[in-house]
């Protein structure tokens, strides 16, 4: 069996930017492991982001607010530029208040959550009697999230978010030589952060996600698959009223609702018929969605496949 033994170069580092060598690689591991870690660095990795903002002065995007100089729309997309670092699990909770003419900037925000880039320009009031109110929720997820995949809190916009902590990774594979043999590889991985995580830490936690996802192919022979059959006892056992329930009985958004009534799904039993699968497909219906939709279902002890 080909066993590891390749050592790791810290070639340069800092805390946005890394390039790390890994050498020597047996011939194909090199574009193997790059490929593997650049995918799982920029879609795994956790990362905070405002999801949600409520403004004191404005109740929706398209205006202005007297003696401010952005409009609430541009405002907006600067607080989605914000970069947090935190060890929780969120949402989290931060607020801005000013009064007076003034530049803002990120780090004028108040809250349980660090903010990294607190130099950030946010906006500017431009008359002494100006005032600036902002509330905004701070969510924890991976990768880019639509503002209408998520649960609207009462009072607040929800807007996209982008979670992820890295912001580019190259990798480069070249030809390495042991001793008198030239056909093993080197790996230089580069990754560029957006300050809130190391670029080696993040690494390491693309590395042990891959690594688990690796183990479970392994240990897979030991574990039985589900069968349909199974999977249809298992259906036979809830109550059948259940599959009978109209989904506006559904503790649900309304938002979910009508997307699922969009395309026909009327019942329990119409969702447990599309299946999991071919819910995600639909339109207005996110994976955020669905998690909503399975815990209905579940509270019912009915399954969705």
């Amino acid at each position: 069996m080909i066993a590891p033994m390749f050592t790791v170069t810290v070639d340069e580092k800092n805390n946005s930017f890394g390039r790390f060598i890994y050498e020597p690689l047996n011939t194909s591991f090199g574009n193997s492991m790059g490929n593997a870690l650049r995918r799982t660095l920029l879609s795994s990795l956790p990362g905070a982001a405002i999801g949600q903002v409520k403004f004191e002065q404005a109740s929706h995007l398209f205006t202005t607010i007297d003696g401010v100089k952005e409009s609430v729309l541009d405002i907006t997309l600067n607080l989605k530029q914000i970069r947090f670092k935190t060890n929780g699990t969120g949402p989290f909770h931060i607020k801005l208040s000013i009064k007076g003419a003034q530049k803002v900037h990120a780090k004028d925000f108040e809250g349980d959550i660090e903010i990294v880039n607190g130099d950030l320009y946010i906006t500017e009031t431009t008359d002494k009697k100006a005032e600036l109110i902002i509330d905004a929720i701070v969510d924890v997820g991976y990768g880019f999230q639509a503002s209408e995949d998520k649960v609207k809190e009462t009072g607040y916009i929800a807007i996209d978010s982008s979670y992820s902590p890295i912001e580019r990774v190259n990798f480069k594979v070249e030809q390495a030589r042991v001793g008198r043999k030239s056909d093993f590889e080197r790996l230089i991985m580069e990754v560029w952060t957006d300050g809130t995580i190391d670029p080696e830490e993040s690494i390491k936690q693309s590395s042990s996600i891959l690594s688990k996802h690796y183990t479970s192919i392994v240990e897979g022979g030991d574990r039985t698959a589900v069968t349909n059959s199974e999977a249809g006892a298992s259906a036979d056992n809830a109550n059948p009223k259940a599959y009978e329930t109209i989904i506006d009985e559904l503790n649900l958004p309304s938002r979910v609702i009508n997307a699922l009534l969009r395309e026909n799904i009327e019942t329990v039993a119409d969702l447990v018929e599309r299946g999991r699968d071919e819910l995600t497909n639909l339109k207005g219906v996110g994976k955020k969605s669905i998690d909503l939709v399975v815990e209905e279902l579940r509270k019912m002890d009915v399954e969705i496949l």
